[in-house]
This record gives C-alpha cells, structure tokens and sequence, in this order.
C-alpha cells in the first residue's frame, strides 16, 4: 500500500523533552491525595495517567467523589502537570538526524502528525523551541492528550488524524519510542517503525521494524524508502 503520512510520537523520537518527570508525579500524588486517596499508596514510579486511572477507580469503588467531581480533580491535576510540561519545552532539542527524515518525507510529499502524550499546545511550543514546526504546517495534525478521550496504547490519537486525511491505517506509519505507540499502530492495521534508545529494548516492541536512536537519519530513511517502493 502507498505510504501517505508517517504519524510520529514526539518525545524521544522527534525530540529531547527534559521534562521533570518526579516533580510531576509528585504533584499529581499530592493533588489526589487532598482529595482523599489513601497516603502512600500511590507508586512514584507510575506514569501520571496510570495514577489518575488508579484513584478514578478508587473514588468511585468507595463512592468518595460522583464523577463530576472526579472531572475537576482531573483537570487539576492536569493543570499542574502540564505548567511542568511547558517548562521543558522551552528547553526541547531536536534529536540528531530527524530534520534530514523530515525534509525527505516533506520531498516526497509525505504528510506528518503528530500523535502525544504532551498537550497540544505544548507539543507545538516544543516544536517550535526545538526548530521543527516548519514540518508541520497544518497544526490540526498535531493530536495531543487535549484531543482525546483515550491515550495510546489505544487508536484514538491515529484515528482522528487518518480521519482528517481521509485515508485509510494501511496507508500510514506510526513511529514511536515507546511500545504504546506501537501496539496503538498494530491495533488499527497501520504499518510502524520502532526508536529503540535505553529507555526501552528492542524486544519489548511488537513490530518488524527497528531503528537505534542514535542512527535515525540513515536507518529510517531505508525503511521508508522500502515503504514507499512497497
């Protein structure tokens, strides 16, 4: 099938996001906590959306909070997370060799998106910081948590950009650090291309293809190539 769009994950594969991951999690236990989820029970090692998931079932199974309240403990929380997250996209840095695959795809007429974690409005700051929202002219193409009901690992983020393409999962590849980015592509039928790095192993991704990090610009562009002839 023609490859029509590539959807890339931002963090550790188009960028460097030095976000200050312990102060956010901190910030979300001590928020959910005021709110009645029991002290220390939290993980500092979660990620932050696995926590809020974690004390929603809580407040609901022990009917301390109804969910319109559960909705104002989220926003606040998200509030406080993503001023930390703003932070760090001042400081965000292209990752050696993206701005070569980018330019291919762009020679090519190959459209991107950009599907994150990050909210949107950070996710373009980011960009923008890291001299790299040239690539990506048409903003409504960059889907963060904002735009969304659900987060990777589940489609969502790649339907609402296929969905404004108008085309279909074969025609697009989703590439991504993280194996939610991954098994979001697999889910839905469209091709993927895994950034392997020492966050995370080549075999804890659920695709064919792999390319180191620090080889981006030459590894990659072979495998699009390949995809394109294909």
């Amino acid at each position: 099938m023609p490859l029509s769009a590539i959807l890339w994950d931002l963090d550790g594969t188009l960028i460097h996001f030095n976000i200050d991951y312990k102060n956010a999690r901190s910030e979300t236990i001590r928020i959910l906590e005021k709110y009645g989820y029991p002290k220390g029970k939290l993980n500092q090692n979660y990620y932050v959306l696995k926590m809020i998931k974690q004390a929603t079932d809580y407040f609901l199974q022990e009917k301390i909070h109804e969910d319109d309240k559960i909705v104002k403990i989220k926003s606040e929380v998200d509030k406080k997370v993503e001023l930390i997250e703003r932070e760090a996209s001042y400081l965000a840095t292209s990752i050696p060799g993206v701005k070569n695959v980018l330019e291919f795809c762009t020679k090519r007429k190959i459209k991107s998106g950009i599907i994150t974690l990050n909210t949107t409005k950070n996710a373009i700051l980011s960009l923008k910081t890291a001299n790299l929202i040239n690539f990506f002219p048409d903003t409504s193409f960059i889907v963060g948590r904002d735009k969304v009901n659900k987060n990777k690992p589940d489609p969502e983020h790649i339907s609402f950009i296929i969905n404004r393409l108008n085309v279909s999962p074969e025609n697009i590849c989703v590439i991504g650090d993280h194996p939610s980015d991954i098994e979001s592509a697999h889910s839905i039928g469209a091709r993927s291309i895994a950034i392997i790095s020492e966050k995370h192993s080549a075999n804890e991704f659920n695709t064919h293809f792999f390319v180191d990090q620090s080889r981006i610009e030459t590894e990659l562009i072979e495998i699009l190539k390949n995809f394109i002839k294909n």
